[in-house]
């Protein structure tokens, strides 16, 4: 699926995604933990397994009072 239109702020602490992406549709949840994966020489992240979250025990990424991404 390809989302066009649509605006990233990418920094190198993370990326901020548009406000108008349906994450519901997505299947995206707040605390949800991605990794930054290359396949076939293509980057981009994939999901981690709640159990993985858990196993590994991964906390909830959260933002500090400056606005930025921890």
């Amino acid at each position: 699926m390809r989302y066009l239109d649509y605006t990233w702020d990418l920094e190198p602490e993370g990326i901020i995604l548009d406000e108008e992406l349906n994450l519901e549709r997505l299947g995206w949840e707040d605390g949800d933990i991605f990794r930054f994966v290359n396949v076939n020489g293509k980057y981009g992240l994939r999901k981690i397994d709640p159990i993985e979250k858990f196993a590994r025990g991964f906390s909830n990424v959260t933002e500090n009072q400056q606005g930025k991404l921890q």
